[in-house]
């Protein structure tokens, strides 16, 4: 058996650093690559926005500058001392403890046997008397009996010369006074006083000299508290009423040193070390932390509602970069409001404004929200605002923010832009005026911030003024206004279309009318339809005379020129016009009508008269063809068949409003059964009202006109007729307009028709496309186009 042999013709899997550069020219890494580079521009502005200023000050000296908390902070020190206090101020929980008034009985009489064992003593010693005096080695042997009480030498001289009937009167009045005060309640703390009140009874029969040198030292030593302190019950008490107490908070933007007042105190310097304020503390990384988690969390729910709600913004890498570079505006601009003290003034409706007129209403409404909430958040962190203005710019934003959007969806006039910012800050000034009085705050107060919202609002509209027409410029954006200012009549490609291709100029005007009525009956944009329409030939500029709808009064060059060349240069229009959009900078949109509006259709006329003159000769079908693709947008489309019902249409004389409605029918299915419309979102009921607006214009052009009473009427002599002239326009020099009075031919009758081609055949029938006379050309071109 043979091995079948390998196949060494497999094609080799690209390497990872070939997919690696596959995937950085992707469309997916350029959409990262713009959302990642502006997630990262909004996190850093936000971190410098919120980063505090640090100050070098010390306990004792005069402040010489206003710091506000950037945050709510603890006065800890206060709080602390304020608890102390508290629980020092509690109360002890006394409870009563049996058996205490035995204990003193027993020790009383412990403490008179040991007196008597000390008076036995001093009567044993030689020469005794009352006024003996004793040696201090017999003070120590006298003290050396007193085990219970420590008595100094002028006591125990006092004991020792005491007669036996003085210290039993002693004993016998301190028994029962004892016993009488110990039955009551002696207060653990407290036992000087229960010893005073024992000291007044006994006083009365003692002497005076055992009574202070004796009574009171046995006293201190035997009386004992039966009502003592609850250790447990009282710890917790003091503990309960140390946690009661609330802490000294200082509210964000509330002022912990004011300027001029006072000294520097230890608890403001612990607030300000523990807010980060000190040029001695290090980094806050928790705030830091947690302002990036909240940013990016926002950023990235903000790219999913882009992904999930705005896709085809989503998927625009332009419009993509014009979202990050309005927000990234926005909160550099937020952050100049905040250094200049005036968080009102931020541009909080400015995204609404500025993307709705740029990107449309739902952009605006979603990018809006959500840099709203991020501005907020940077003017409110650290700058001394308060709460009550936190809520005040958040609800602002969110109502005249949505209300301007709202108000600029589909306006195309610029003065728009102002009525909107002037409705915005009406409803700025209601909203934080009635938040003011519903919070309490002062009138006056309540009133300044109204008005700051106002000015505010007013100052948004004017930057959104500002910055629209530069943003429509450097992104070439077909925005409403921007199509308008295009299809000026006084825009330069126009005026050129007047002047050097007036029959060109007057096809496109026709086409524009069409298809902006067909674009306003499908819901497509219309000002993008007859903007497109305006612009889609205006590569017949280089060279108009090789159209036939400019050769009035010529020849037909092409009668005399090879058709292959003929062809190239019928097919060169749509290269050359893209050429000339891109000079002028005509939006992405325009040029791609400009590219499409033929798709890769055949120059049938040409290619005709290619195959009669080739004499059995192979000739390529690719050198007549046009090399776009067929339109992928809604007004492409329209401008496809529209320029083919403008071209085939003049085919007819006098039709009724069936015959140009079926006409035109004929013609789109042309269009669908050649693959013309594949690209298109074009829907059936859509062409269905495609046909009938178009129709409907049409109509209007053939309508029935009144006849001349003297159709052999002389025209005016030709003096006459210059007299005439030169004061049509001496007068017109003296009215200043815009817009230059715009005629377009009508095609009446069949000799107005043979400007363009030969007499046509019945008006009912479509044209025979397959002869290569000079009337049958492709539906899609204006004579030879």
């Amino acid at each position: 058996m043979h091995e079948l042999p390998l196949n060494t013709n497999e094609p080799k899997q690209p390497g990872f650093f070939a997919r690696l550069a596959n995937f950085t020219r992707s469309k997916s890494f350029s959409r990262g690559l713009v959302i990642g580079i502006g997630s990262v521009l909004c996190l850093v502005i936000f971190i410098v926005t919120i980063t505090p200023k640090r100050y070098n000050l010390y306990v004792g000296m005069v402040p010489n500058q206003t710091i506000a908390a950037n945050k709510d902070v603890v006065d800890e020190i206060t709080t602390t001392r304020n608890r102390e206090a508290a629980a020092q101020a509690v109360t002890p929980i006394y409870h009563y403890q049996d058996g205490i008034t035995e204990m003193v009985m027993q020790s009383l009489d412990n403490v008179y046997a040991q007196l008597l064992d000390v008076r036995q003593y001093a009567l044993s010693l030689p020469d005794y008397s009352p006024n003996r005096t004793y040696s201090i080695e017999e003070y120590d042997t006298a003290r050396g009996f007193l085990s219970l009480l420590d008595l100094e030498n002028f006591q125990l001289s006092t004991l020792m010369n005491a007669t036996s009937e003085q210290i039993e009167e002693m004993y016998a009045a301190l028994s029962p006074a004892i016993r009488n005060t110990m039955q009551g309640n002696v207060t653990q703390g407290q036992e000087s006083i229960a010893i005073t009140a024992i000291m007044q009874v006994v006083g009365f029969k003692t002497n005076v000299s055992l009574l202070q040198n004796l009574v009171l030292p046995i006293l201190r030593q035997i009386i004992l508290p039966n009502m003592v302190v609850d250790e447990e019950a009282t710890q917790n008490a003091r503990e309960a009423a140390y946690k009661a107490v609330e802490p000294v908070v200082y509210k964000q933007g509330q002022n912990i040193v004011v300027a001029g007042e006072g000294r520097i105190r230890e608890n403001q310097i612990d607030m300000l070390n523990t807010l980060g304020l000190l040029s001695d503390n290090s980094i806050d990384y928790t705030m830091y932390f947690g302002a990036g988690l909240l940013v990016s969390s926002l950023l990235m729910l903000l790219a999913g509602c882009l992904a999930l709600f705005a896709r085809q913004i989503y998927a625009d890498i332009k419009r993509l970069v014009i979202i990050y570079l309005v927000i990234v505006i926005s909160m550099l601009l937020s952050l100049l409001a905040k250094s200049i003290g005036i968080p009102y003034f931020a541009p909080l409706i400015l995204p609404f404004m500025l993307l709705t007129v740029t990107l449309g209403v739902l952009p605006g409404l979603m990018v809006g929200l959500f840099t709203g909430i991020i501005n907020v958040l940077m003017l409110t962190n650290g700058a001394g605002i308060s709460s009550t203005d936190q809520l005040n710019l958040l609800v602002m934003s969110a109502f005249s923010g949505a209300l301007s959007s709202m108000m600029l969806h589909k306006k195309y006039e610029r003065s728009s832009i102002l009525f909107a910012g002037a409705l915005a800050s009406l409803v700025g000034f209601a909203v934080v005026f009635s938040l003011g009085l519903m919070t309490s705050m002062s009138l006056q107060t309540t009133l300044n911030k109204a008005l700051w919202a106002t000015a505010g609002s007013a100052i948004n509209a004017l930057l959104c003024l500002s910055f629209q027409p530069a943003i429509e410029s450097i992104f070439n954006l077909p925005t409403p206004m921007r199509l308008l200012d295009l299809t000026n009549p006084n825009n330069p490609l126009m005026r050129r279309l007047l002047m050097e291709a007036p029959g060109t100029f007057h096809h496109s005007i026709i086409i524009a009318n069409l298809a902006e009525a067909a674009a306003e009956a499908i819901g497509a944009n219309p000002l993008l339809a007859r903007a497109g329409a305006y612009f889609h030939d205006i590569g017949k500029l280089k060279r108009p005379m090789y159209f036939k709808e400019n050769q009035i009064g010529t020849s037909n060059i092409h009668d005399t020129t090879d058709p292959k060349v003929s062809a190239a240069i019928i097919i060169s229009h749509v290269r050359e016009g893209l050429d000339l959009a891109k000079k002028h900078r005509l939006p992405c949109e325009i040029q791609q009508i400009i590219a499409e509006h033929h798709g890769d259709s055949l120059v049938a006329y040409f290619y005709n008269k290619a195959l009669k003159s080739a004499e059995g000769k192979q000739v390529d079908e690719a050198d007549f063809r046009y090399p776009g693709i067929p339109p992928q947008t809604a007004e492409g489309a329209l401008v496809m068949i529209c320029d083919t019902v403008e071209a085939a249409i003049r085919t007819l004389s006098s039709p009724t409003k069936e015959e140009i409605v079926s006409f035109i029918e004929d013609l789109i299915q042309k269009k669908v059964q050649s693959g013309m419309l594949i690209n298109s979102p074009l829907t059936l009921k859509q062409l269905e009202l495609v046909r009938n607006s178009c129709a409907s214009v049409i109509y209007g052009v053939f309508h029935e006109r009144i006849e001349y009473s003297d159709p052999n009427e002389k025209p005016l002599p030709a003096d006459r007729f210059a007299t005439l002239l030169q004061q049509m326009r001496s007068n017109t020099k003296t009215k200043s307009s815009i817009y230059p009075p715009i005629s377009v031919p009508v095609p009446m009758h069949s000799s107005d028709i043979d400007i363009i081609s030969p007499p046509a055949p019945n008006p009912l029938s479509t044209p025979d496309l397959s002869k290569p006379d000079k009337a049958s050309k492709s539906p899609g071109e204006t004579s030879h186009d």
